[in-house]
């Protein structure tokens, strides 16, 4: 018999970590299919891949602790960031105004023309793969731009009428709301001083990713403090499995842009129906967000922050993060611990099989920044979602994967120590410890 995920189920019923066929036949019940690969060749709908609710199997909740943001521990003084020195509005700025000065102006120079070296020597299907996939990214990326620019976007006043319900049963019907609407997970934080060294010490004003000119340049805007609303909804979103396991280039860029297109407009939809309920609300998406998405995240409940230096989900590290802030009553949420902190000690696939080589292979975290995690290159990195487009480690983290009876089980066991070792050691055997990228032909929306 060949050795493949479905045998390895089947065959010997999961036998040598204790777990009966009859208890994997009851986890095929708990996913509701027993498809271990469920993925097709169109887009998902994002509320068919992953149940609305975690599974309390997948994770324990832990309370907010002094000196603690979730799992991650605060051990020194957080210093606020521009958000215009963000990686991406770096790359707008120097490349609109073919500025190449600085450490930023001169790597963004050199991923450019390693691009078009690249461009001037690909194949008649390579380039159109290529035209494909840009096409889509920027259909996608261009609500960035007009929702970035101040006065492009005009939320509706709160209305007069206000409707008042206890906290939990408003937190209760904004997340099946925001679920119904096609968000995975939703969660609820305070915002409280801790959270302050999160927000971002000037805000911007434009786009970002697409478009500019040569006199682009963004002022800034101010951040006030005290914020003026006490609760973060955090929406979490997940790519395209399908494509985004295309690991670089156009078939993983129409995963990760279209997605964000998408984290832009969710948090639109929360902030105009929490208006419409009577109460003011902000949405914090790209180019608009006053805070660092992961952090809010984090404390909200969807997830723990990883070795790649983003959220990380029980359902995968290919979520994507959006936020509406209000001062509607809601009721909030603690973070959870699945056993991720142990499990990145060991796991390190995202680093190794980051092509540009920006994320950290040491065993422990470090203070960056005031907090005890592991240092990423955000040039290296830039650099190689400019040239080729990435996002190779979300892809092959081992949680980044379908809902399915295996993956379950994998889930679960991650949350012990041992277990997480076991389950690096099973995604290693059977995805391999560097995942081939998935084919173009196959995977790819314009290929025929």
């Amino acid at each position: 018999m060949k050795l493949n995920r479905r045998n390895f189920v089947r065959g010997i019923g999961l036998a040598g970590l204790g777990v009966s066929t009859g208890a994997v036949a009851e986890l095929a019940t708990i996913t509701g299919s027993g498809n271990l690969d469920s993925y097709r060749y169109t887009r998902e709908p994002r509320g068919s891949i992953y149940r609305k609710v975690l599974p309390t199997t997948f994770y324990k909740v832990i309370e907010n602790r002094p000196g603690y943001i979730g799992t991650i521990k605060v051990v020194g003084k957080i210093n606020q960031i521009d958000s215009r020195e963000h990686g991406f509005a770096e790359l707008v700025y120097h490349a609109s105004r073919q500025d190449w000065s600085g450490e930023w102006g001169q790597a963004i120079k050199e991923a450019i023309d390693e691009r078009n070296k690249i461009w001037g020597k690909q194949t008649p299907q390579q380039r159109e793969d290529r035209m494909w996939g840009n096409a889509i990214v920027m259909a996608s990326d261009q609500f960035h731009v007009n929702f970035g620019d101040a006065g492009s976007w005009r939320p509706i006043a709160p209305t007069r009428d206000k409707l008042i319900l206890p906290p939990e049963e408003m937190s209760a019907k904004i997340k099946q709301v925001v679920k119904w609407y096609g968000a995975v997970q939703v969660g609820i934080c305070e915002i409280t001083e801790d959270m302050r060294p999160f927000f971002y010490s000037v805000g911007r004003t434009k786009g970002t990713l697409r478009g500019g000119s040569a006199d682009y340049s963004d002022e800034g805007r101010a951040i006030p403090w005290p914020y003026p609303h006490k609760y973060c909804i955090s929406i979490g979103v997940f790519e395209d499995l399908s494509s985004a396991k295309g690991l670089v280039g156009p078939l993983n860029n129409t995963s990760v842009a279209t997605e964000c297109g998408d984290d832009d407009v969710y948090p639109l939809w929360l902030e105009s129906v929490i208006r419409g309920l009577g109460y003011d609300a902000t949405a914090h998406f790209i180019a608009k967000e006053d805070f660092i998405q992961p952090a809010f995240g984090v404390k909200a409940g969807l997830g723990e922050l990883g070795r790649l230096g983003q959220l990380v989900s029980p359902w995968g590290a290919n979520i994507r993060l959006a936020a509406v802030t209000t001062n509607m009553p809601l009721a909030t949420d603690k973070p959870i611990d699945f056993g991720l902190q142990d499990f990145c000690k060991n796991c390190k696939k995202c680093a190794d099989n980051c092509p540009a080589k920006a994320l950290s292979t040491k065993d422990e975290p470090s203070e960056v920044n005031g907090l005890l995690k592991y240092a990423f290159d955000p040039i290296k990195c830039t650099k190689q979602r400019t040239t080729f487009g990435c996002a190779a480690c979300a892809a092959v983290c081992p949680f980044s994967k379908p809902d399915s009876t295996l993956h379950t089980l994998g889930r679960i066991i991650a949350r012990d120590k041992t277990g997480g070792k076991l389950l690096k050691k099973l995604d290693d055997f059977f995805y391999g410890e560097k995942p081939a990228p998935r084919e173009m032909g196959q995977w790819a929306p314009w290929r025929m």
